[in-house]
């Protein structure tokens, strides 16, 4: 498993979640540092029988 966060980058719309590798870092500017760092969508899959919630931020292939 590697360490990361997720990112929630919204004003006033609905946007896909994002997994995002380290930790967190501040920035003056854009509030967390991102440049160089691996950025994923995330996918949560749910059961309809439990309503368990599975998430997953896979490498694109292809």
């Amino acid at each position: 498993m590697a360490t990361g966060f997720s990112l929630d980058h919204t004003y006033g719309t609905n946007l896909q979640g994002m997994w995002v590798e380290g930790r967190p870092e501040s920035s003056f500017w854009t509030g967390l540092k991102l440049k160089g760092r691996k950025v994923l969508p995330v996918t949560t899959y749910r059961c309809p029988a439990c309503g368990l919630l599975q998430s997953y931020a896979a490498e694109q292939r292809g």
